[in-house]
């Protein structure tokens, strides 16, 4: 039978760390100027980067740590530190707010901002990264599970893009009917569960190293 918890923990999960409410201010004040069709252009590109950002995290990450000899524990223990510390700033509303300078900067020399800086690193980051590579490295060893993982994987990955893909589109209606505090309020409930999750990656690390000794 289909595994519906694990593609419910990938889809919260993902969710929570790309943070598209998180993004909403940051996407709005670099848009500001856009005409309309400008702005839904960048959008579709910066959803389909994030689509493709995702998808070679979860297939290719691994391969890529091997080759620098990044072990699976080591890349949990990492990954879990930065997904803790994403977790803690959305908690004290402070996500995305120390990128904002270096963003505005950037996309003002550039023509292009959908995929730098919008898709990496502002909503695929580091911690969305590591988060998909982690899955990736805990595939059931049975071939047809595997295969209904990945397709579960790939499932959130769509879902967690077209959702941002409409809460941006309509970001500027959602603040008016949530307010700031609706936003933060929603942060602070995703920053929570972005702490579950990289405290449970360095709790599953340090499992495995003591294992390994």
């Amino acid at each position: 039978m289909p595994d519906w918890s694990f593609f419910v923990t990938v889809l919260i999960g993902l969710f929570s760390l790309i943070n598209p409410l998180g993004a909403l201010t940051v996407y709005l004040t670099l848009t500001q100027d856009y005409t309309e069709d400008q702005k839904l252009q960048t959008l579709k590109k910066t959803c389909i980067y994030i689509f493709l950002i995702c998808i070679v995290s979860y297939y290719i990450g691994v391969y890529i740590l091997n080759f620098f000899g990044i072990s699976i524990p080591a890349l949990r223990l990492a990954g879990g530190l930065v997904i803790f510390r994403s977790g803690w700033q959305l908690l004290n509303v402070t996500h995305k707010k120390e990128l904002r300078n270096s963003i505005r900067e950037d996309s003002n020399q550039r023509e292009d901002i959908s995929f730098s800086p919008l898709a990496m690193p502002l909503l695929a980051g580091p911690g969305s990264m590591s988060f998909l590579i982690t899955l990736f490295s805990n595939r059931s060893e049975q071939w047809s599970f595997a295969i209904m993982q990945d397709g579960f994987a790939i499932l959130a990955v769509l879902i967690v893009v077209i959702a941002l893909y409409f809460i941006f589109k309509y970001a500027p209606r959602l603040i008016k009917y949530t307010g700031q505090s609706g936003i933060l309020a929603l942060s602070k409930i995703m920053g929570f569960i972005v702490i579950g999750i990289g405290v449970q990656m360095i709790i599953n690390s340090l499992v495995l190293f003591s294992k390994s000794l």
